[in-house]
């Protein structure tokens, strides 16, 4: 059985800097926090990703994507 220092969850902000490139912008303990921060990107020109991540033992388990702000030039064409 594992203890509660062998599991935690990190949660990590994403900015997509080319048509298939992301990069990590920042990483936070505190999903309010991280949200707050993604939520105030979305006047950035490009999408940005909030994706929580749960390591154990040092090692990634899980990655999942909790929300997604801003659009693409391709999606603003079709709303």
């Amino acid at each position: 059985m594992f203890s509660p220092m062998d599991r935690h969850e990190q949660f990590e902000i994403w900015v997509q800097s080319g048509l298939s490139k992301w990069e990590m912008l920042a990483s936070f303990a505190d999903l309010a926090i991280a949200s707050a921060i993604a939520g105030n990107r979305k006047h950035h020109k490009g999408r940005t990703r909030l994706i929580c991540v749960t390591c154990e033992e040092g090692r990634i388990i899980s990655q999942e994507m909790v929300e997604e702000v801003g659009f693409t030039p391709l999606d603003r064409r079709s709303a």
